[in-house]
């Protein structure tokens, strides 16, 4: 076993061998031997020599997070390791918007820089993080009143402009919830544009401006938009079609049909005085009733079957689940139009196509949606389910065109 003396005059061995690798500039092994002369202040001295000398920055990373490790707790040599480190994060981050992977070495860098007295390095690392309350903390220390000032004052106008956009949020949900959907579209697009002007100004509060933008896009995605509304109505799957008059063509009007057979507009179907009447609108292959081509206008009375352009069957036939309206059946779909205005009176409703094309709802009587009354004009959404009671069963459903 090794006496005191050999582990004493072992170590004085090994100090000088460890200067006299120094010298000669082999760094690795001079760090080894200070190390086992038990050195650790002059090993980390040596290791931080070697990082210095590196070229590649990974490298040198590594090789100042290891002299932070050898070097005694708020030695020098300890704060030097963690200062070169701090800063060499900060210089790989970059100048560029902070990644969320990136924000974790600035975090990491700031508190290494406050915690070897450089505050105001600190209180830009922690400002390039987003972390206010480090900065006020680093300002504070270096004694920066000034720059501590502005900081609180911008971020007292920041929540300012936070907490009123989170009441004009709760705004929207309220528009949509009872029906105002045109309003709280226009809320949303408002609050979107001022979000975009003020994050290029000095005070960019930041905001959620992603979810904002789906929740518009969303609204405008569930539009019920004129001419064709398709609804439930108990068990039945409904599509009702607004206005004063139908145009069937293969790619223009309010039905289309995809059949060569059919014109671009094709037939027109409408009012004429009390009687609901045809007129084929100069097709290239004509309207055919029982073979002979139509001419002029033509009366549905008790129900007519034709052919577009002698090969899509068309069926119009009084309705008898809408007094007054008409039942359309063409290319193997079936639609319900009234030809004037569409009123549902079992319920108290009248549907109308807005001056947008939004559909709305005109409420004779309080109408629900769950627990929610409805405005007397709603814009309708798909997915909304309307009651003539408070909690009651859906009336009526709309769903997507």
């Amino acid at each position: 076993m090794p006496t005191f003396f050999d582990r004493f005059f072992g170590k004085g061995r090994a100090a000088t061998a460890a200067q006299a690798a120094e010298l000669r500039g082999d760094l690795a092994k001079a760090a080894e031997l200070y190390g086992e002369a038990d050195l650790p202040e002059e090993a980390a001295r040596v290791i931080l020599l070697r990082g210095d000398s590196e070229t590649d920055p990974r490298a040198r990373l590594q090789f100042f997070a290891q002299a932070r490790q050898f070097a005694p707790a708020d030695s020098d040599i300890h704060n030097e390791a963690r200062r070169k480190r701090a800063e060499l994060l900060l210089a790989l981050a970059g100048d560029a918007t902070v990644s969320a992977v990136a924000r974790h070495d600035v975090l990491e860098a700031a508190k290494d820089l406050e915690a070897v007295g450089e505050p105001l390095r600190a209180a830009e690392a922690y400002a390039r993080a987003g972390d206010k309350e480090g900065e006020a903390r680093a300002l504070q220390a270096a004694g920066d009143v000034e720059r501590l000032e502005f900081l609180l004052s911008t971020e007292q106008h920041k929540e300012r402009i936070s907490r009123a956009r989170d009441d004009r949020t709760k705004d929207v949900d309220l528009l949509i919830a009872c029906g105002r959907r045109r309003e709280a579209l226009g809320a949303l697009d408002e609050l979107l544009r001022e979000i975009h002007k003020t994050s290029n100004g000095d005070f960019g509060v930041r905001v959620d401006e992603t979810s904002l933008r789906e929740r518009a896009n969303g609204l405008r995605a569930r539009k019920i938009e004129a001419p064709i509304v398709e609804v439930e109505i108990g068990e039945s799957h409904v599509r009702l079609v607004l206005g004063r008059e139908i145009v069937i063509g293969r790619s223009e009007g309010t039905i289309r049909v995809s059949s060569n057979a059919i014109s671009r507009q094709h037939l027109r179907i409408f009012r004429e005085g009390d009687a609901v009447v045809v007129r084929d609108l100069e097709s290239r292959n004509g309207t055919q009733l029982r073979g002979v081509n139509l001419a002029g206008t033509f009366p549905i009375h008790e129900g007519l079957e034709l052919k577009l352009g002698r090969e899509v069957p068309l069926r119009i036939t009084p309705s008898e689940a809408l007094p007054g309206a008409i039942e359309i059946e063409v290319a193997g779909q079936r639609y319900l139009a009234t030809l004037g205005p569409t009123n549902l009176p079992a319920f108290g409703f009248e549907l109308v196509a807005g001056p947008d094309g939004w559909v709305e709802l005109l409420a004779r009587h309080p109408a629900f949606q769950g627990d929610v009354e409805l405005v007397g004009q709603t814009t309708l959404l798909a997915g909304d389910a309307i009651a003539t009671t408070r909690g009651g069963a859906p009336a009526i459903r709309f769903v997507s065109t």
